[in-house]
């Protein structure tokens, strides 16, 4: 899906040398196989991708133009490989006794059948953005992230505290940073 999306951008830019934005690459996509075999969230998900990589190689474009950036740096966002794997971006998920199944489309869960991953204990009641499952090693094997909304912890400062820069070139660079907590007992 990726590189369906990836392909319809790349197109529109060297036919109009502008920008195809998520909502109309959406549109040029929804009657491909591979995105009508994904179930929507996820095929919008990696449309959404594809939109942000576009936005950054124009962002890069616009700071060439100003001479913050350099020229031979700059390349167009680039295609999968044929058999290459791109992570699942899932939403939302439900989940059922201690598992969710990984949402699919119809037409994919027939011929396939569902696919249970188990739902860790410690994120129950969590704020869960979303879930990536990341294919590895010609996606024999998958790594699942679930990645949570937290508040932000307030720092407390502590006058016990003292740090050292060691990777400093300089020896000015010494200094006193509450990062690095070091307790001293005796």
């Amino acid at each position: 899906m990726y590189n369906v999306g990836l392909y319809s951008v790349r197109q529109f830019y060297f036919a109009e040398g502008g920008y195809l934005r998520y909502e109309s690459n959406y549109h040029y996509c929804k009657d491909n196989e591979n995105y009508q075999l994904l179930q929507t969230d996820i095929a919008q998900q990696t449309l959404k991708v594809v939109d942000r990589s576009f936005k950054s190689f124009f962002n890069l474009i616009q700071k060439a133009q100003e001479s913050l950036y350099r020229w031979e740096q700059i390349r167009i966002p680039r295609y999968l490989k044929k058999e290459g794997y791109f992570p699942l971006i899932i939403p939302r998920i439900k989940v059922k006794n201690g598992y969710f199944n990984i949402p699919m489309s119809i037409k994919f869960k027939a011929e396939y059948g569902a696919v249970k991953i188990p739902f860790p204990e410690r994120l129950v009641g969590k704020n869960l953005k979303e879930v990536r499952i990341i294919p590895r090693y010609d996606a024999r094997f998958f790594e699942v992230e679930f990645i949570t909304e937290d508040e932000p912890q307030q720092i407390v400062k502590s006058d016990n505290a003292l740090a050292i820069d060691l990777w400093s070139r300089q020896s000015s660079n010494l200094c006193i940073k509450y990062w690095v907590i070091v307790y001293f007992r005796r």
